[in-house]
C-alpha cells in the first residue's frame, strides 16, 4: 500500500482486498504517528488530483474479517523511546517543515518518482543506511514488520486454504515476502496496477 494515489488505485485496491476472507491492515494510533504522516498529509490533494489512503472501512460495511496487524499504541511508544531525544525532537519539527514542501512544491511526477520499490535493497538504500536512523527504521519498520509476521502465521498456521489479503505500507512487504518464502509459498500470478496516472 502506498498513502497517496489516484482515487481509482484504491477503489480498485480496497475492493479486491476486502472482497477476501482476512484482510490485515496497519494503524498505529499514536500522537507520533500523526506527525510523521504530517509529511504527506499536508499535500495539496485537490490541486493535484490526488487522494490520501482511505480508512479501512468499518467492519459492518465488509464481508471479509478485519484485523489490526500493527503495534498498540504503548508497544509502539515503547520503541519510539528508543530514538535518541535529540532525533525525536527533530523529526517533531523535520515532519511538519517536509509537509508544508511538499504542500507548496510537490507535483504529480515528483510524488510519482519516490514510490519506487524493488523486492530487494537498492544500492542508494545500502549505501545511504546509517546507524544513526536504525533506531527510527527499528520503531517504525521492523518492530511493525514483527508483528504482522505473527498476524500472517496466526492466519496460515490456523486454516492454510483461507484467502488473506495484507493492506499494509510497501516497505513492509519485504519482511511478508521473505516470510512467505520461507513458508514455501510461491508467486503464482502478478498484476499491476496504477497508482498515479500520467
Amino acid at each position: 500500500m502506498v498513502h497517496v494515489g489516484d482515487e481509482h488505485f484504491y477503489r480498485e485496491t480496497y475492493g479486491e482486498a476486502f472482497s477476501h476472507d482476512v484482510v490485515l491492515v496497519e494503524g498505529v494510533r499514536s500522537a507520533v504517528g500523526r506527525n510523521l504522516t504530517r509529511s504527506y498529509r499536508w499535500i495539496n490533494f485537490e490541486k493535484l488530483g490526488l487522494v490520501r489512503q482511505p480508512k479501512t472501512p468499518p467492519q459492518e460495511e465488509v464481508s471479509a474479517r478485519i484485523v489490526n496487524a500493527d503495534l498498540s499504541t504503548e508497544e509502539f511508544h515503547r520503541e519510539w523511546r528508543k530514538v535518541s531525544p535529540l532525533l525525536r525532537f527533530a523529526f517533531l519539527f523535520a515532519a511538519p517543515l517536509y509537509g508544508i514542501y511538499r504542500r507548496l512544491f510537490s507535483s504529480r511526477s515528483s510524488i510519482a518518482r519516490k514510490m519506487c520499490l524493488e523486492d530487494l535493497q537498492s544500492s542508494d538504500e545500502i549505501l545511504h543506511w546509517s546507524p544513526t536512523f536504525e533506531p527510527v527504521h527499528q520503531s517504525v519498520i521492523h518492530a511493525r514488520d514483527k508483528r504482522l509476521i505473527e498476524c500472517i502465521a496466526a492466519e496460515l498456521d490456523g486454516d492454510s486454504e483461507k484467502r488473506v489479503a495484507v493492506v499494509y505500507g510497501a516497505r513492509h512487504m519485504r519482511a511478508v515476502l521473505r516470510d512467505l518464502a520461507k513458508r514455501g509459498f510461491r508467486c503464482s500470478d502478478a498484476s499491476w496496477r496504477t497508482i498515479i496516472s500520467a
